[in-house]
Parts: structure tokens; sequence; C-alpha cells
């Protein structure tokens, strides 16, 4: 049992100590104030989201005009934590595939 718990903390330690959003301790929180500080702040919304192997749960949210963006995980256990952050987003164009492209 320690030794699940002990691998499940150090996992968990290795994924926000790599991500490049996190130059310090990593953000984490409760997901509704997280979201709700989000949209408060810069206006961004989820447009997005997965499910990961593991039952996590990872979105994508942005402000309106693109200006600024956020990636955020939320794992099974329940705290939700800033993965990356950025500005400038960007929607690809969809391409039209099959024999009419």
């Amino acid at each position: 049992m320690w030794k699940t718990l002990s691998l499940i903390a150090v996992v968990a330690g290795a994924v926000t100590v790599a991500s490049p959003a996190n130059a310090g301790s990593p953000v984490c929180g409760d997901r509704a104030k997280v979201i709700s500080s989000l949209s408060a702040k810069y206006s961004e919304e989820p447009i997005a989201v997965g499910v990961t192997s593991n039952g996590g749960v990872i979105e994508v949210l942005k402000a309106p005009d693109g200006q600024t963006w956020t990636i955020l995980f939320t794992y099974p256990s329940g705290p939700s934590c800033l993965v990356a952050s950025g500005e400038a987003w960007q929607e690809l164009e969809e391409k039209i595939k099959g024999p009419a492209a």
C-alpha cells in the first residue's frame, strides 16, 4: 500500500515539476476555483477537454480573443494544476479529408 502511494506521489511530483509552467512550485487548487480565477482575471473559458489513460482530465482554456490560454490538468484524486499558459492562441483550419480533398 505504501509503495503504491509513494509511487503515485513521485509520478505526480514529476509531472508537475517537469511542466514548463512551473518555474517554482506548481499552481494547484480546487478545479472550480481555478476555472473561476482564470475566467475573472483573463476571461478564459474551457474550449477543449480530454481524459488521460490514468483517469485525469486535461483542459485547454482560452480568452475569447485568443490573447491568453492555459492548459489545466485535474488529477483523479481531485486537485487541478496549471500545466502551461501563454499568449497568442491560434486555431488551425480544419482540413477536409477524403475523396473531395
